[in-house]
């Protein structure tokens, strides 16, 4: 008998947990870097099996963002090949980005303003791929991704299919309850290091995430109503964003808006990225992390977020839909940026309606 591989066993998950390929649907398989090219081909070969039609689209690679922004001029930098890409959308009933990156700080020398330009342009299009409710995103381990976190390639890689082959199956179990008690929620309060904010999802339904979107998953998610949130809110993790680093970020809010902004690393940075709009400056997601495979931060949202007992918050847009999104009054705006907040430190809690619903990290019986 063969043995299977972890990306053969990671494909399964994407292809048929996460999308529910059926026979002769589209496929675009988008690989950003040579490295990740043997769990592409596992996706591929998968949905071959299951008798879809795969398309495998290597246009992202990765490492020519640099020469693009430093030499490209003004109209270059605002023309976008609308009718390539949309063609690719309209073509696939699902979406698989493998995303890889040989160089996480590519960009640090371009102002972020000529990449958030840029970046708005596209936006229209990324939206009817995330809107469309059929995608998966995975970041695949590079040794840039391992220089980020501080350790080795072969201790990321473990990590890495540690963190996405887990039980979905059982984590959907222990999230729906946790998602019941959100959808019913009015007021949410979270008390930490530093932390005393609440905010009010009144008529929000949230969503619980078990595998379908992003690879590794683990999280129930709410776009709060925008102008509810007050107080103040600390995140331990440090984050990076266009390419620099933030650490210590402290936020203030009234009345749904950033009030006082700070940050014990890359704090200029901060106040550029809340200058991007001014839906920037306020909350489109409020989301409770809850895989417990993984334990520790690598200063990437993807894996970060979805620590079991943390908390997290995203800086500007809200999802549309109706699960986990604002289908009306949600928050617009061309970034969406999560921050994470440890709540597994002692003395920390959720507390919805007045009743706690994670305590040190752990989610309340």
């Amino acid at each position: 008998m063969k043995h299977q591989s972890r990306e053969e066993a990671l494909a399964k998950i994407i292809v048929n947990h996460s999308l529910r390929i059926k026979p002769k649907e589209k496929v675009l398989i988008t690989v950003s870097n040579p490295h990740a090219f043997l769990l592409a081909k596992a996706v591929f070969i998968e949905a071959l099996k299951v008798g879809a039609y795969p398309l495998m689209d290597e246009s992202s690679i990765s490492g020519l963002n640099y020469n693009f922004y430093r030499l490209a001029n003004n109209w270059q930098l605002s023309y976008i090949p609308k009718e390539v890409i949309k063609a690719k959308i309209n073509w696939a009933d699902a979406y698989v980005r493998i995303f890889s990156e040989d160089n996480s700080k590519e960009l640090s020398q371009i102002d972020p303003k000529i990449i958030t330009t840029r970046t708005k342009l596209l936006r229209p299009l990324s939206d009817e791929i995330v809107d469309s409710d059929r995608w998966v995103l995975t970041e695949f381990p590079s040794y840039s991704m391992a220089q980020q976190a501080g350790v080795s390639l072969d201790f990321l890689t473990d990590f890495y299919f540690d963190s996405c082959i887990v039980d979905y199956k059982k984590m959907e179990k222990q999230l729906l309850g946790l998602k019941k008690i959100l959808d019913d929620a009015n007021k949410i309060r979270v008390v930490g290091k530093n932390t005393d904010l609440t905010l009010s999802a009144k008529e929000r339904l949230s969503c619980a995430c078990f595998g379908q979107r992003n690879i590794p998953d683990g999280e129930v998610f709410l776009a709060p109503i925008k102008n509810s949130l007050n107080g103040k809110v600390y995140f331990e993790f440090p984050t990076e964003y266009l390419n620099h680093e933030m650490g210590g970020v402290y936020l203030e809010f009234k009345k749904g808006k950033v009030v006082e902004a700070k940050a014990e690393k890359g704090e200029a940075h901060l106040h550029k990225i809340l200058q991007t709009d001014e839906g920037a400056l306020r909350v489109g997601e409020f989301a409770i992390g809850a895989n417990y495979n993984i334990k520790r931060g690598m200063k990437n949202t993807l894996f970060d977020e979805k620590i079991g007992g943390t908390v997290h918050l995203a800086l500007g847009r809200s999802y549309k839909e109706k699960l986990g999104g604002a289908p009306t009054n949600g928050n617009e705006s061309a970034i969406h940026w999560d921050l994470i907040k440890d709540t597994r430190i002692k003395g920390s809690f959720v507390e919805v309606d007045g009743k706690k619903i994670l305590i040190d990290g752990q989610i309340a019986p």
